[in-house]
């Protein structure tokens, strides 16, 4: 378990794509948001980063967002990583595979002693606080249901109903059809501003979620 601190300063990662194939395989994602929480340990700085050389345009009309590859953006931030001893905190097992799979064996072995997957650790939380009703009955729930029984007097971040596969299939295919963001109709310009908008919320969740665990972990272990 991280403490409190340890939480603070880390990074919070979350993928978007396509999920896995009939065959079995799963995409490189199309993108990875990021969360860095401020001081106040309330928000925080949100960025984001595009895979596809094509998605170059909505790079350019989303604030925060740059278009590099998968290599280039985790090769940087295992710098930053390593320079400030700190973490790279992740909802579910999801976004450990796509490192496994698509780093390199010596990159990814260097990750890994920095990721940190909280979904175990919130599953104990749960079931220990009885949130969902009967034990073990937080196995199956979503991000978005450990949010709401965790800050019920929050807001929960808006939903996607499109999804974030099918967006990313049609931000592919108007990035196909134009190589400006300010040619994209309104409705394409949605996709993509909602899809960032649903990362940045899941990312911010999976922050409050940590903190909440590590405030208290370390009181019941005081």
């Amino acid at each position: 378990m991280l403490s409190p601190n340890e939480f603070r300063n880390a990074i919070y990662l979350d993928f978007e794509g396509e999920g896995k194939k009939r065959d079995g395989t799963v995409p490189m994602p199309h993108m990875a948001g990021f969360l860095r929480p401020n001081q106040k340990g309330k928000s925080g700085k949100y960025t984001c980063t595009f895979f596809r050389p094509n998605w170059k345009p909505v790079s350019n009309g989303i604030k925060g967002a740059q278009c590099i590859t998968f290599d280039e953006l985790f090769s940087e931030l295992l710098i930053e990583l390593e320079e400030k001893n700190t973490y790279l905190v992740y909802w579910t097992i999801h976004e450990e595979v796509m490192l496994k799979e698509y780093l390199s064996d010596a990159l990814y072995a260097r990750f890994a002693a920095r990721l940190f997957n909280i979904h175990p650790m919130a599953k104990r939380y749960a079931n220990r606080r009885r949130l969902f009703g009967s034990k073990e009955s937080a196995t199956k729930r979503t991000l978005d249901e450990f949010f709401a029984a965790m800050y019920q007097k929050r807001h929960p971040y808006p939903p996607f109903p499109l999804g974030a596969a099918a967006a990313c299939r049609r931000i592919d295919t108007a990035c196909t059809g134009s190589r400006r963001w300010r040619s994209f109709s309104e409705k394409e310009k949605s996709y993509a501003e909602d899809l960032v908008s649903y990362n940045k919320g899941d990312c911010l969740s999976t922050w409050l979620i940590a903190k909440r665990l590590g405030n208290f972990y370390q009181s019941v272990s005081n």
